[in-house]
């Protein structure tokens, strides 16, 4: 889950409302769903796996998509607290870079680096997804958990990794796909301006195999894994939401709890879906 740019509903630009929710809540997200600001991953209705280890089965699920190792260099764009950042370091040994537009993610994920030690393999900093300002082809992998549906426009920054990654190198993202009637998720998105920073512009899953070409990418893997994700997040959040009302409140307010309250039971209601993007850049 990550920030971009653009025009939201009550008046604010997408931008201001996207820093200043992720600014205000990035540890509560970070709460709700296991650590990490992005969805879990069960691979069976009868899979037992709690929200934090679907999250972190996801985080190495992708993982294994942009097959990295000891040595390579991994740009994260839109790295939200840090979580999938710092377990990619440590299973594979490569080297990370996270980026993005929330200056309060970017603290949170330093100390985050810096408590688990890895924080001379990984590091964050506030950088635009649309403008990178790495030198070209000076990364191994390229991923995007979560945060692409943010950006105001995809091609735009699909190009700016691309430009980036060294040939023959992959990148990976997930994102939220349009499932239902076109329109019916934008009504329940433009009732708050929350919503469309949580769900951003929805797409068809179809329409990314044209996307990465016009980015100069070519498709691996384009797969549909809503039914593993999106209904048992939304639950697992429902029941934390439920469970640990009063250390919550304590913790984060009542406010953000009856904010978050009302944000998931909107969000389960929209109909969503949830899709795994792979793509290699050619030349090696």
């Amino acid at each position: 889950m990550a920030s971009g740019a653009g025009v939201s509903a009550g008046g604010l630009s997408q931008q201001e409302a996207e820093d200043g929710f992720y600014n205000d809540t990035s540890e509560f997200l970070a709460e709700l769903s296991g650590g990490s600001l992005h969805m879990g991953y069960w691979e069976s209705p009868s899979d037992g796996a709690t929200m934090a280890e679907a999250s972190r089965r996801l985080t190495g699920l992708m993982a294994e998509r942009i097959r990295t190792g000891p040595g390579d260099r991994v740009l994260d764009i839109g790295c939200g607290t840090g979580a999938p950042a710092i377990q990619l370091a440590r299973s594979t040994g490569a080297t990370v870079v996270g980026i993005t537009n929330s200056p309060v993610q970017a603290r949170l994920a330093t100390e985050k680096a810096e408590e688990a030690g890895v924080a001379d393999r990984v590091e964050f900093r506030c950088e635009d997804a649309a403008d990178l300002g790495f030198p070209a082809e000076s990364f191994d992998a390229v991923w995007l958990v979560e945060s692409i549906m943010a950006m105001p426009d995809r091609l735009a920054v699909l190009r700016q990794a691309a430009a980036v990654l060294r040939p023959g190198g992959r990148l990976a993202l997930t994102d939220f796909l349009e499932r239902t009637a076109p329109g019916a998720a934008g009504t329940a998105r433009s009732a708050a301006p929350q919503y469309a920073v949580l769900l951003g512009k929805l797409m068809p899953l179809q329409d990314y195999p044209p996307l990465l070409d016009e980015a100069g990418l070519v498709p691996v893997e384009i797969t549909d894994v809503s039914d593993r994700t999106v209904a048992r997040t939304l639950d697992c959040m429902r029941r934390k939401l439920e469970d640990d009302r009063e250390s919550l409140t304590l913790r984060f307010g009542a406010q953000v709890v009856e904010q978050f309250d009302s944000i998931v039971l909107r969000l389960q209601a929209v109909g969503f879906g949830y899709g795994v993007v792979v793509a290699e850049k050619p030349g090696r």
